[in-house]
């Protein structure tokens, strides 16, 4: 089956994966790329490739609105001079300028993964020092309230992708499945 959706649905589009952070963005887009034999680009890695700097420190040089412009030249860069593949963006990314237009522009390959709020809080907290948006947020209390806040303002953005993926307890494996089934 990912032979065929490799030669009949991903060779003129991109495969895009979004959503908060935390959910599963990389590991499933990662697990897709794999099964359906297409490059995998994950944007936090494309940045951090191209300017030399880890996110954090991109966001701490260049403040969030410069990281942001940074990211709008990446993300464009791939969309129109990368080759067909499957690419995660930032949990951001989709919600500034007019980067979700650009995505659905490229693509109508589009997949936005939700899991439930208290999922994000419980995968998030354990990894908050790593992450500049949350790495201030001290208790879970806090955490989850910050996540369902961002997911209030982002979930316009997040909700134009052509497939929303809710997740419940499924496997990364299983999600990449749910993909190539919407694929086909």
């Amino acid at each position: 089956m990912s032979d065929r959706i490799n030669k009949d649905f991903a060779t003129n589009h991109h495969i895009i994966i979004l959503g908060y952070m935390g959910c599963g963005k990389s590991t499933v887009g990662r697990l897709l790329a794999e099964q359906l034999q297409l490059p995998f680009v994950d944007l936090d890695e494309y940045l951090t490739n191209k300017y030399g700097d880890s996110i954090p420190i991109l966001f701490l040089k260049n403040g969030e609105i410069g990281f942001r412009k940074l990211e709008k030249i990446a993300l464009d860069e791939l969309l129109v001079n990368q080759k067909t593949s499957v690419l995660s963006l930032g949990g951001g990314t989709p919600c500034y300028a007019d980067n979700m237009q650009s995505v659905i522009q490229a693509t109508p390959h589009t997949f936005y993964l939700s899991p439930s709020l208290n999922m994000l809080c419980n995968r998030l907290f354990p990894a908050r020092s790593k992450r500049p948006m949350i790495s201030h947020l001290s208790t879970k209390k806090d955490l989850l309230e910050f996540i369902s806040k961002h997911i209030f303002e982002r979930k316009q953005f997040y909700e134009q992708a052509n497939h929303p993926i809710y997740i419940h307890d499924e496997s990364p494996a299983e999600l990449a499945s749910q993909i190539i089934q919407k694929l086909g």
